[in-house]
């Protein structure tokens, strides 16, 4: 009896101290308030501009900038972007996936502007062949390759609102899109074979983004469900 409580006990601690750095695939953790530098390298104060988040998973995928794309908002430890036609962050090596993978993002949008702004991830050298954006206020867009673009309806998205927005692809090439731990339904076709290129965050995008994970791999329910609940503690 004592073993089963202890044991009990542990759970509950484990998945209250879970982080992203229990992912097994994780390949790049850009975490709130948490290695952002502005030119000098210092920690930048309240509306200066941020030249570099440091990637906290050890594979050293660090995002730059090298001019001012983004800013430091104090009041939610983030990056900040006011101009929705001028906004990137560079991931210092192109991130490449031919099989699955998992990409999440806490974000508010101040702004949605339907066509080709409102990125969260993509590749800056060809940005409409490999992208994961907003759509609409009503649906969410991605493409792989060039190939046909997907889609997926969610529900109004409000302005100024944090939401944690995913983007996956499991072992049988599918791919799914998820909004505050929830999948949304697609409207297209969802399976994709096709490498997928992700070098930039946050390309003309007007709003605030708070943390971002990436994977070499899809989510289990329960580190899915352990990311949703982490995030929402931000």
């Amino acid at each position: 009896m004592k073993l089963g409580l202890s044991n009990s006990i542990n759970n509950r601690i484990s998945d209250a101290d879970w982080t992203p750095a229990s992912l097994s695939g994780l390949q790049a953790w850009f975490k709130n308030d948490t290695g952002l530098e502005e030119s000098d390298t210092s920690t930048p104060e309240d509306g200066e501009n941020i030249t570099k988040w440091t990637d906290q998973s050890s594979n050293n995928n660090d995002l730059t900038a090298s001019s001012a794309h983004f800013t430091y908002d104090s009041a939610t430890g983030s990056a900040e972007s006011g101009d929705g036609t001028n906004s990137q962050l560079n991931l210092d090596t192109q991130l490449n996936f031919s099989g699955e993978f998992a990409m999440y993002i806490r974000a508010a949008a101040s702004t949605i502007s339907s066509g080709t702004n409102d990125l969260f991830f993509y590749d800056k050298d060809t940005s409409t062949i490999d992208f994961f954006r907003i759509q609409t206020t009503t649906e969410i867009k991605v493409r792989v390759s060039g190939d046909t673009a997907q889609k997926w309806a969610q529900a109004t998205q409000v302005i100024d609102q944090f939401y944690n927005f995913g983007w996956e692809r499991d072992g049988s090439n599918n791919m799914y899109v998820y909004r505050d731990g929830s999948a949304l339904t697609a409207t297209t076709a969802i399976s994709n074979t096709s490498i997928l290129d992700i070098d930039a965050i946050g390309g003309n995008f007007d709003g605030i983004i708070k943390e971002i994970i990436i994977c070499n791999s899809s989510l289990s329910s329960s580190d899915r469900t352990n990311l949703q609940t982490y995030l929402n503690t931000i």
